[in-house]
């Protein structure tokens, strides 16, 4: 009879368990899997920008020397004095004028991509 009684049991609780997931568990199911998707499409568009911004910077390059800037950038800055190109080589206004254009070339191409 005991056995009988443990059957009996098992398939209460079967059933209470049914009737748990049915009136809490599938809200629960499916804020954990909105969770999963939403913290995987966050990721994925994360490494989309990041590739997209990889690819940007190679394109801003070879924009950068196809159209033969640095060559008129060069010509701009031997046009200046001396005093003034001293005291601009000193504050390293070369290199930061080349990262800025640099930066500012990818942000153009980056944003042509439809990325911002």
């Amino acid at each position: 009879m005991s056995v009988f009684v443990d059957v009996v049991n098992s398939v209460v609780e079967l059933g209470q368990t049914v009737s748990d997931f049915f009136t809490g568990g599938v809200y629960d199911l499916i804020v954990a899997a909105t969770a999963w998707f939403v913290k995987w499409a966050v990721a994925v568009m994360w490494s989309a920008k990041l590739a997209a911004l990889e690819f940007s910077w190679d394109v801003a390059q070879e924009l950068i020397t196809s159209l033969n800037i640095s060559s008129h950038l060069n010509n701009a800055w031997n046009s200046l004095n001396s005093q003034v190109l001293q005291l601009l080589t000193f504050f390293r206004v070369p290199e930061a004028l080349n990262i800025v254009f640099s930066a500012a070339t990818t942000k153009f191409v980056f944003r042509f991509l439809g990325f911002s």
